[in-house]
């Protein structure tokens, strides 16, 4: 990663938008303002210019410089503000790339040129990656602790603690030939160690969440017959799920990626699947499966998209997730209050579900798992071993530490890891890890 060069890539989402943003970072910035857009001056001011190309066609468009070390990165800085056309968007880029020691900016750099220059923490580095992921109104309170510093001022009083406690030991080891030296008791040592590992259990439950690497889970339920594959199929697009108006004929769990940006820009996707109808009566073992798999997923599910034709709704769906209630066939009558209406047969509503399934993942539940993202989950696991093994180390019972250097050495290791989450201890793979899960632009 040379910061010398002058890198530029989409500062926005990809497909088709309104609006995009190029941004432009390096010692370059002014020869590309006067070259292509006839010198744009004015600081921290939104202009108006011309994008002039090579074969003389002019794009009309908002520019944004920002002059070093006033900026996100602490280079001279172009945001150039465009029409959201993706071919427009390559063509901008292509241009810029003409000019000489420019070139495209690699997954993070943006980001990794703030760190590196001393523009934000490690911890609001992060924070930038996870207000992108963000998928919900909690998940970007989580990522907002980690850019205001609340995370990381737990995770320094942790390793105050830890640095303290292990102080204390070394102390001990160093007076051992002196009786009447004792830095501190046994039995305040373990309920000391004990009390930063359960503070650190509370972070976000870091031993139970897990990586939210997936797509959002939208499930289609309701009992057998409720127009569940056809809405499936509509929804998608084309002929996934066989319909029948057998009862029972769905029985494995079926799954498709949807996008929804076509009726909710921005939306993105989410995993679509049809279920099995979930019924009181079970028409033998197989059917008794497809209910037990159609439940499970329901549970599971961030979003239930839970179909009646009739509009009644009877009883409530077993789900952790949000639910959203549409009443199928709706050429056939049926009526629910708050509910969306669709027919899947000719397309009536569905531009509206999707908007309401869109509108239900980005409040679902969930965005807890954020707080402690998957590198710190990992730090924070190795640092509770170390504990563990410290604690172990100390007899309460008999009033004794049985190996004062197995104890040192633990909450050493511990130590080590909090390092890591803190900023002391910033190995370069570290750093690669972190910036590489950026997207390109950011």
């Amino acid at each position: 990663m040379q910061l010398t060069d002058t890198i530029v890539a989409p500062a926005s989402g990809a497909g088709f938008s309104p609006r995009a943003i190029v941004r432009v970072a390096g010692p370059k910035v002014g020869e590309i303002s006067e070259k292509l857009l006839g010198g744009v001056t004015t600081a921290r001011k939104v202009c108006a210019a011309r994008f002039r190309f090579a074969d003389g066609l002019a794009l009309p468009l908002l520019v944004m410089r920002f002059a070093a070390p006033g900026s996100y990165t602490g280079d001279d800085v172009l945001e150039l503000l465009m029409p959201g056309n993706p071919h427009l968007v390559e063509r901008v880029q292509a241009e810029i790339l003409k000019v000489s020691e420019t070139r495209r900016a690699e997954p993070g750099e943006f980001t990794a040129r703030a760190y590196l220059r001393g523009k934000m923490s490690l911890e609001q580095a992060e924070s930038v990656a996870a207000t992108i992921r963000a998928r919900s109104v909690a998940e970007l309170a989580a990522a907002q602790r980690m850019a205001s510093g609340e995370t990381g001022a737990r995770y320094r009083s942790i390793a105050d603690e830890v640095a303290m406690l292990l102080a204390l030991v070394e102390a001990g080891i160093d007076f051992t030939d002196q009786e009447d030296v004792v830095p501190i008791a046994p039995v305040n040592l373990h309920h000391r160690i004990e009390a930063v590992m359960g503070e650190i259990a509370g972070l976000a439950g870091h031993e139970r969440a897990t990586a939210r690497t997936s797509l959002p889970k939208v499930v289609l339920a309701g009992v057998p017959n409720a127009g569940k594959s056809t809405l499936f199929n509509s929804l998608l697009g084309k002929q996934r799920a066989v319909v029948s108006d057998v009862a029972g004929t769905t029985r494995d769990v079926l799954t498709e990626v949807l996008d929804l940006s076509s009726d909710s820009p921005g939306a993105g996707e989410v995993e679509l699947a049809d279920l099995a109808g979930v019924d009181t009566i079970s028409r033998g073992a197989i059917d008794e499966q497809a209910q037990g798999a159609a439940r499970q997923a329901i549970a599971d599910a961030d979003v239930v998209v839970w179909c009646d034709p009739s509009g009644r709704f009877g009883g409530e769906m077993a789900t952790r997730g949000v639910v959203v209630r549409v009443v199928t066939k709706a050429d056939q009558g049926g009526v629910g209050a708050g509910a969306v209406s669709v027919c899947a047969l000719d397309g009536f509503g569905l531009g509206a579900l999707r908007r309401a399934i869109a509108d239900a993942v980005s409040g679902a539940e969930g965005g807890e798992e954020l707080a402690v993202v998957p590198r710190h989950r990992a730090s924070l696991r190795e640092a509770m071993r170390g504990l563990r093994a410290s604690m172990d180390a100390v007899d309460v019972k008999e009033r004794a530490v049985k190996d004062p250097e197995v104890v040192a050495d633990g909450l050493r290791s511990a130590l080590d890891r909090l390092g890591e989450l803190i900023g002391q201890i910033s190995p370069d793979d570290v750093l690669g890890r972190i910036f590489r899960t950026f997207c390109v632009g950011k």
